[in-house]
């Protein structure tokens, strides 16, 4: 029994040693597959699906709805052809997804999903882009982890591809700016050199496109810069600059931005201006204190943002006490040393440059009365950068691994089963960001019932009007104040025009309900006027104009002033109908 052990052994092992290379052939073979074009635009299509897919349970739901609303209103008027501009609604910013948007709309037709889903469109074309620089930083494997990394970011769906604000769409601008600019230096610098003119052209209009979204991402042309400068010494290719190619980009992001620069030079530079009143934001007199105190939250605010974004800690010790947050900074900054010692600066770069100039005129870090989460897209556009560092430390770590595993367990299936390990805490990495966003969307829907109140005024409008129902919104719905730009009227004005419905807001409700309702049959229910208004102000109105609710009790977070006050539709109710801003069935709890 003894000799037969001793022969079976080394049997074994050389059975398992030839079943490892036969997988090791098949290995080099799927790699060939992988680097295949076909291969490539099939993982391109399969990242874009996966990062829309994710981004779509609650895009109407939350956040409720912001200041984006005017920039939708604006996109309207475009739409429309009552306005062509040169800004935004704010005129330190640029028109660009204004006019996207205005050519969805005439395209597709208003739909009240259209604006939002176009920023998750954007926000899941980012992912795409996100393995794209990832591929050439670090490989097609740290690229891929990278798209997926940010595929599932909290910050990124819940913010950047939800929220319709241009500033939303940055990330997609800066990212392209850097794929491309990547691909024009490595042209420059591979023998033989090539113009690789289109790719700088490419990354010089989006590079300027995304300043027009936001002026902040001037942080990020020294990091530009900077990674030019330093792959033109490293691959000696100073030569590039006697090529156009340099100043085609510089020229190219000067046409992009050009619109706000000849809109501000004719009204005295009044955007710039205005852009220094947002004290919400800006800071007006910056000193050493302000900045290093806002450096520090800067910092705080991309380690949450790159982890958990919805724990906000109230002191500096409580970030350990989660090891999430802790072990994807750790891993970020490992990953931008590794990135570093590979000769590629750019996410180092543009994390250095960013924190070295944005504390000075920027205090918005989600701290401090700030709303959080929302003020991370002033720094969002770093997000697929800092996800490829993690992906590249994430990635090298498992490497190593697998390369200490015991050499007596090569070519044995437990060093197989060891190979597993890496690759599970490479998916959970991926997957474990869905569990706090699962619990984020659970806790807010259940205290802000905003855009649920206002899309389902929307649709019962819709199901309870004719072409013949005159629709009036109450001007005073401007007193709910949402505290994020956007008031009650004017959301429900322009979800009005996004689903078709024609209507008016009615500065003097008494008057005009009354000339519409009885310069008509009362018994022709279409023709009679309906009016969103608060019960608050259907209330004073009951006993000169016949008012009936014919909707539920919209309730809104926002509205304090009474804790029975909500907002309904209301019918001209001409006799013998029951009115007295009443249900026809009478009245309920609350009326």
């Amino acid at each position: 029994m003894a000799g037969t052990a001793t022969v079976t052994r080394p049997a074994r092992v050389a059975a398992a040693r030839t079943r490892r290379e036969r997988r090791s052939r098949q290995h080099e073979r799927w790699l060939a597959r992988w680097r295949s074009p076909w291969c490539e635009a099939l993982l391109l299509g399969a990242l874009f699906a996966v990062a829309a897919i994710a981004r779509w349970p609650y895009l109407l739901r939350l956040p409720h709805f912001t200041d984006e609303i005017g920039e939708i209103h604006w996109a309207l008027q475009i739409a429309h052809g009552d306005a062509f501009p040169l800004t935004s609604q704010v005129s330190y910013m640029g028109p660009y997804q204004h006019y996207l948007l205005a050519a969805a709309l005439k395209l597709f037709g208003p739909h009240v999903l259209l604006p939002r889903l176009l920023v998750l469109l954007i926000g899941a074309l980012t992912v795409v882009l996100t393995y794209l620089v990832g591929k050439e930083l670090a490989g097609r494997e740290v690229g891929l982890l990278a798209g997926l990394l940010l595929a599932t970011l909290p910050q990124h769906i819940v913010v950047n591809s939800h929220v319709a604000w241009q500033n939303s769409t940055t990330p997609v601008y800066t990212t392209l700016a850097c794929w491309a600019l990547l691909r024009a230096l490595r042209a420059a610098t591979t023998a033989p050199p090539r113009a690789a003119t289109g790719w700088w052209a490419l990354a010089g209009l989006a590079y300027g496109v995304a300043v027009g979204t936001h002026l902040g991402v001037v942080v990020l042309a020294p990091a530009l810069l900077g990674v030019v400068v330093v792959a033109l010494w490293r691959g000696r290719a100073w030569a590039v600059l006697r090529r156009p190619g340099p100043y085609l980009a510089a020229l190219a992001a000067l046409v992009a931005y050009s619109p706000l620069l000849i809109a501000n030079l004719r009204n005295g530079l009044a955007g710039y201006y205005r852009m220094k009143g947002r004290d919400y934001a800006f800071v007006a007199h910056p000193t050493g204190a302000t900045y290093q105190h806002n450096l520090v939250n800067l910092l705080l605010e991309l380690a949450r943002m790159i982890s958990n974004p919805f724990r906000l800690p109230e002191r500096y010790l409580h970030y350990l006490t989660s090891p999430y947050l802790p072990l994807m900074a750790l891993l970020c900054l490992l990953g931008l040393v590794l990135l570093v010692r590979r000769g590629q600066y750019l996410p180092a770069f543009a994390l250095v440059s960013t924190a070295a100039i944005m504390p000075y005129f920027n205090h918005a870090y989600g701290v401090e009365g700030d709303r959080y989460l929302v003020t991370g897209r002033y720094v969002a556009f770093l997000l697929p950068l800092l996800e490829i560092a993690i992906a590249a430390a994430a990635l090298a770590i498992a490497r190593w691994f697998l390369a200490v595993i015991p050499h007596r367990w090569q070519g044995l299936a437990l060093r197989d089963a060891a190979t597993v390990l890496p690759a599970a805490l490479l998916i959970a990495l991926v997957l474990y960001p869905i569990v706090p966003l699962r619990r984020y969307y659970t806790h807010e829907a259940s205290l802000d019932p905003d855009n649920a109140s206002f899309l389902a005024t929307i649709a019962f409008i819709k199901a309870n009007s004719g072409p013949r129902t005159p629709v009036l919104v109450d001007f005073n719905m401007s007193k709910i104040n949402l505290r994020d730009g956007a008031d009650g009227r004017e959301i429900v004005d322009v979800l009005l025009t996004l689903a078709n419905v024609p209507h008016t807001t009615s500065n003097d409700p008494a008057g005009d309900l009354t000339r519409l309702g009885t310069a008509v049959d009362p018994n022709d229910t279409e023709a009679l006027p309906i009016i969103v208004m608060m019960r608050d102000q259907c209330w004073p109105l009951r006993d000169t104009v016949p008012l009936q609710r014919i909707s539920g009790r919209y309730r809104l977070r926002e509205l304090y002033w009474t804790l029975q006050s909500y907002y309904g539709v209301y019918r001209y109710a001409p006799s013998p109908q029951p009115a007295g801003c009443l249900p026809a069935s009478g009245p309920t709890p609350g009326d």
